[in-house]
């Protein structure tokens, strides 16, 4: 603990600028070096510094993608700009997915804040999801787990890989829905409102309230889902039964 200690003491130190852009490019530095190395990064001054800070977002270690992520929020608060090459496109629709939530919620609070990047990404957001619907549909053929509840099996990590990239991807359109792609959004709520996972059918909710004149077939379905939370997202949606 102590040598731990001393360690973390001999890393925090003031790195200079061309000292910490070294570090964050480098693949091979010790871990603890680069996440200081961000903590200490005050802005990014062009792309190429903004690139080589994204790139720590994916195939790193747990805590240098989230501190990198965290490291993106910060500057999306003052620069939003450099998020819309199609390099951190790239990077940012993989990390909506990361095994750590923390770095997916994240994400989805810098798409919510940057309207640059709410134009460039909803199409792309979209189309992944297309893609893990239809990789959803070819495991369906031996297993019925995400639409069938008595045939459901917790244990099956294929199963709860899609699960869990769907439900972020769900998340992040939710941060960025325009009205622009509204006739692919309503093919993809037509089938996630059918999953037996409440979480995918509560994102799916959400989603649908934030569409104007949305179908009554699928309000009205949402409206007797038995889950509260799926309900509560469209409560002030739906029309009244006579």
């Amino acid at each position: 603990m102590d040598n731990d200690i001393c360690k973390i003491n001999e890393l925090d130190k003031n790195y200079s600028k061309e000292e910490i852009i070294n570090n964050l490019k480098s693949e091979e530095i010790d871990d603890f070096v680069k996440i200081f190395s961000i903590i200490h990064l005050d802005k990014t001054e062009n792309q190429l510094e903004f690139n080589i800070l994204i790139n720590n977002l994916t195939n790193h270690s747990t805590p240098i993608r989230e501190i990198t992520a965290h490291k993106l929020d910060e500057i999306n608060n003052y620069n939003n700009k450099f998020f819309i090459d199609d390099f951190s496109l790239l990077k940012i629709l993989d990390a909506i997915t990361d095994i750590n939530p923390n770095v997916s919620r994240i994400m989805c609070n810098i798409i919510q804040n940057n309207n640059l990047l709410k134009e460039k990404i909803e199409e792309k957001i979209i189309n992944n999801i297309f893609k893990l619907l239809e990789e959803i549909k070819e495991y369906k053929n031996t297993n019925d787990d995400f639409y069938n509840n008595s045939k459901r099996n917790t244990k099956s990590h294929a199963k709860n890989k899609k699960l869990f990239s769907l439900y972020w991807y769900l998340e992040s359109l939710s941060c960025c829905l325009s009205q622009k792609y509204n006739s692919k959004v309503l093919e993809i709520l037509k089938d996630t409102i059918n999953f037996y996972d409440y979480t995918i059918r509560e994102k799916t909710a959400k989603i649908l309230a934030k569409i104007p004149n949305a179908p009554i077939d699928l309000l009205q379905k949402t409206k007797l889902d038995q889950n509260f939370y799926v309900k509560y997202q469209v409560y002030d949606k739906i029309i009244k039964d006579n």
